[in-house]
């Protein structure tokens, strides 16, 4: 399966699955529908108050027009705002358990946001979205017109795992840990080290990247050892470790 393989500002590789077409359109369609609940809520009262004012002959349709305008401000600005606040997501993405994120690994800036919102008026707004929709699907990392001008994608943040990746490695029952400093790792830092090695075996054992990940353990673990940070075999420990926790 397709994987986008972004790399941390502590130079690990985290490997993501690009959000498929379908999650994609359900997010927008949930967005879709949200937002049209919004507007016929604002029309339906605007109309009611708009009724009261003209039977007290108020003449202030210019106001009431004005007033219905930013009322109806939000439908333009939803997808921006939301992804602005809620970390890459609207309430569709939310529910699709998909994001936006930055190609480098790093948090999109306000710029990058508004930049693939402005995209919409091609990717969207063209053809009812048929634009969108070819570009992602032939692209290779899944990104629309918009990810493309921003540097983004839309991943998804479901894990999906094979019944051999649940099984714990097979030790020895008399196994003595080599670095018990490992006890104090969470399960992310587990699953950081599992697929940095994983990256590691694939892109034919990368001294570079073995001795990054090796050189953060050890810091972060305060372990001295006199295993050199490019012997994978230091990683390897920890990551067996690990599966016994």
């Amino acid at each position: 399966m397709q994987t986008i393989q972004i790399q941390t500002a502590q130079n690990v590789f985290i490997e993501y699955q690009p959000a498929g077409v379908g999650d994609r359109i359900l997010a927008y369609l949930i967005d879709y529908i949200i937002k049209v609940a919004y507007g016929v809520i604002i029309i339906m009262l605007f109309t009611y108050a708009a009724t009261g004012l003209r039977s007290q002959q108020t003449g202030s349709d210019a106001v009431a027009v004005v007033v219905l305008i930013i009322l109806l401000l939000p439908l333009m600005f939803y997808s921006l705002v939301l992804e602005i606040i809620m970390n890459g997501q609207t309430i569709g993405k939310r529910a699709m358990n998909i994001k936006v994120v930055k190609l480098d690994g790093t948090q999109p800036s306000v710029g990058a946001y508004l930049l693939r919102w402005l995209c919409r008026i091609i990717d969207v707004g063209f053809l009812s979205g048929v634009v969108a929709i070819i570009v992602i699907a032939t692209s290779t990392k899944g990104q629309r017109l918009g990810d493309m001008a921003a540097g983004t994608t839309v991943i998804t943040l479901k894990r999906r795992v094979t019944l051999a990746q649940t099984r714990l490695p097979e030790t020895p029952s008399d196994y003595e840990p080599v670095y018990p400093e490992v006890a104090r790792l969470g399960d992310r830092d587990a699953e950081i080290i599992r697929e940095t090695l994983q990256t590691y075996q694939r892109n034919g054992n990368d001294p570079q990247l073995a001795a990054s990940l090796a050189g953060k353990l050890k810091t972060l673990l305060n372990i001295t050892s006199d295993q050199p940070n490019k012997n994978v075999k230091f990683q390897s420990r920890q990551r067996s470790v690990v599966g016994r926790q």
